[in-house]
């Protein structure tokens, strides 16, 4: 059995095309994502994440599932660790470019595999951009606080661009920073 600590890099892991069986997985670690948050003092971003009844995210998930969007990471066990989404689209906050881009939403890991799986997930979206024949690969991500999450990014070779707030139903502001490479 293998036990945890004894994968050395992130070339453990097998990343694929996520299928309609990955839902539930896909889901359950926006759900570890969001409470790892808490112990270590990340309440800001839990309290502006939205789950609505039914939550939008599961609709989302399932719509990129469908159309081949979703990349699912699995350990050398094929257990789920992470996943995201790839799309040839920037999402409406993001600007326009004047080029082909590939754009990286969602990337969740499970909390164990954090590291190895977003390594994984990055490594494969500059694989699936240089084959598909975009030299740009950009996502966004969370940037309170401290700026941690941006950080994990720029360790994984993306350059910290814009910053913004996305209007959320409730009034509120979601600060973001969209981030880039080139692959």
């Amino acid at each position: 059995m293998i036990e945890r600590g004894e994968w050395t890099e992130w070339s453990d892991m097998d990343v694929a095309e996520g299928d309609p069986g990955d839902v539930l997985d896909f889901l359950a670690m926006f759900h570890d994502h969001s409470s790892w948050l808490v112990p270590v003092q990340r309440v800001d971003l839990l309290e502006t994440l939205e789950w609505e009844e039914p939550p939008p995210i599961v609709k989302q998930a399932r719509r990129h599932i469908r159309d081949g969007q979703t990349r699912i990471c699995r350990d050398m066990l094929t257990r789920i660790t992470g996943g995201s989404v790839l799309t040839d689209e920037a999402p409406e906050f993001a600007p326009t470019v004047e080029e082909p881009e590939l754009y990286l939403h969602f990337l969740v890991t499970r909390v164990r595999f954090r590291q190895f799986t977003m390594a994984a997930l990055v490594a494969d979206a500059r694989a699936q951009a240089t084959r598909r024949g975009a030299r740009l690969l950009r996502t966004h991500c969370w940037a309170g606080e401290d700026g941690r999450i941006v950080q994990e990014y720029e360790k994984l070779g993306f350059t910290a661009t814009l910053e913004f707030e996305e209007l959320r139903s409730d009034g509120s502001f979601w600060p973001g920073r969209i981030l880039q490479t080139r692959v």
